[in-house]
């Protein structure tokens, strides 16, 4: 029996003296000085502004940007984990807090700030240094203003009245610095040429969503909104045609160089000139037309067939019109009488020689 109480002695002791033996090895570990490098984004934050006054915050552009800082860490085990898990790879950069909260240009001693950040609890932990050392930041005040929108059309298209738009007004709100640039009083929306070629000249016509520019803002530029930035185009186009009536056209017969002098052709009197001809097409087109810078003219074409037939009538063509240009109204017919020249035979073989 003493000798059963003596071994659960002895395993007692030994268990104990583990146990204690783990617990002392474990804080020597902890209370171990080692060094640890740690990378952390850089985060900047915003914060309301006391007085209702709104601040935007960045780094400053044109020089170098810091997205990744590479922190180097000196203490215990036990501290610089705690450290890591509190930073959790993200260093924060507050406005009002370690940004001052007004507008200017700063620069920000991150192995500084870092030491004094409430939000970390440094115990135990020394930061030797910190790669870069320094961002540069930049803090502005948010200006609003209004500007009335125009519209632009290509060149050359004529509408009945003017454009509108709606909403005629857009609201800009960018910082003071980008905004103290803006050196025009008016939003812009420009139409092209397809958007133009899609609507019925006459008609009260809409153009959806039309995006609106401002000189001196380009899309992305630092926390500027324009709202809307879309606008509707209300338009009435003028028509892109006009019409002309002709002057008389002598009409002209057109046959094949081997008919030539083999049938006799005569036009009615009636219809030896078109009288009447109305011409529709663009407007520089009709105006060529007016000023007798291009001269129609009015042929029948006849074929073989057509001179066999002997046909009394057939519709005249109008041709040498400019471009776009056509005939508005029915075929004009010419009445024709077509006879075989006296002495021209109705066939391409000679006639046979009488025997004697």
């Amino acid at each position: 029996m003493n000798d059963q109480r003596t071994v659960f002695a002895r395993i007692r002791t030994l268990i104990i003296v583990t146990l204690l033996s783990m617990m002392i090895w474990l804080l020597a570990e902890s209370r171990m000085v080692r060094s640890q490098s740690v990378e952390a984004q850089i985060a900047i934050t915003n914060v309301e502004t006391p007085g209702g006054v709104e601040l935007v915050v960045r780094q400053v552009p044109g020089l170098s940007r810091v997205r990744v800082v590479e922190i180097q860490l000196e203490g215990s085990t036990s501290g610089i984990d705690e450290l890591m898990r509190q930073l959790q790879n993200r260093l924060e950069l507050r406005l009002g807090r370690e940004i001052p909260a007004r507008p200017g240009l700063f620069e920000i001693d991150l192995r500084t700030e870092l030491r004094r950040s409430p939000d970390l609890d440094m115990h135990g932990v020394t930061i030797s240094s910190v790669t870069p050392e320094r961002v540069f930041i930049e803090v502005d005040e948010v200006e609003t203003r209004e500007f009335p929108v125009r519209v632009e059309l290509p060149e050359g298209v004529e509408t009945d009245g003017a454009p509108r738009v709606e909403p005629t007004l857009v609201r800009v709100r960018a910082p003071s610095s980008i905004m103290s640039e803006v050196q025009v009083a008016s939003g812009v929306v420009s139409i092209s040429r397809d958007q133009i070629e899609q609507l019925n000249p006459g008609r009260y016509e809409t153009i959806p969503g039309g995006i609106v520019e401002i000189d001196g803002i380009d899309a992305g530029t630092w926390a500027t909104t324009i709202e809307p930035a879309q606008v509707d185009v209300y338009v009435t186009l003028k028509s892109v045609t006009q019409r002309l009536e002709l002057d008389p056209l002598p009409v002209q017969i057109m046959i094949a160089p081997g008919e030539i002098g083999r049938w006799q052709v005569d036009i009615d009197d009636s219809d030896r000139d078109l009288i009447g001809v109305v011409v529709e097409g663009p407007v520089a087109g009709i105006e060529a037309l007016r000023t007798k810078a291009v001269r129609p003219r009015a042929f029948v074409t006849l074929s073989f067939e057509d001179l066999e037939r002997r046909i009394n009538a057939k519709p005249a063509q109008i041709m040498n019109l400019p471009p776009g240009c056509r005939v508005v109204g029915t075929e004009r017919v010419v009445g024709l009488r077509i006879e075989r020249e006296t002495g021209s035979d109705s066939s391409d073989e000679p006639a046979a020689t009488p025997s004697p």
